[in-house]
């Protein structure tokens, strides 16, 4: 796939993942104000100090390529581990004996962080940012 494609691909999943994420946290949490103002501070965090620095490696090697590339090459090794971890993790957090609450807590922050970094995805694949080397 061309490289643009490969970006474009990587945002949609990003914000695809995001706000599946989100609706079904909200969903688990019911809507519940304090939950989700708490669970959007730290999606919010986690993406500016986290996510944000990793969709910007990510924006900066896929415009780096000339040729176009496998589609598994849409991430590299360590993201697509981090992503594994994270699928194991949410199947742990839904397992008996763990109280709903923290799974829906989990689902919310990941999916708002996610769906808050992809727009450094899509602003590139749109053209209107060049990342820096």
């Amino acid at each position: 796939m061309a490289p643009q494609t490969l970006l474009f691909l990587a945002a949609l999943c990003w914000s695809v993942v995001g706000v599946a994420l989100i609706i079904k946290g909200g969903q688990i949490l019911a809507w519940s104000p304090g939950w989700l103002a708490a669970a959007f501070a730290v999606g919010s965090v986690k993406a500016y100090l986290i996510l944000d620095k990793m969709a910007r490696r990510n924006v900066r090697r896929l415009q780096s390529f000339t040729t176009p590339m496998f589609v598994g090459r849409m991430f590299v090794g360590r993201t697509w581990a981090i992503i594994g971890a994270m699928i194991v993790l949410g199947r742990v957090l839904r397992m008996p004996g763990v109280p709903p609450e923290l799974s829906g807590f989990f689902s919310l922050a990941v999916g708002w962080g996610l769906f808050v970094a992809s727009r450094l995805s899509w602003r590139a694949w749109y053209g209107g940012w060049k990342e820096r080397s």
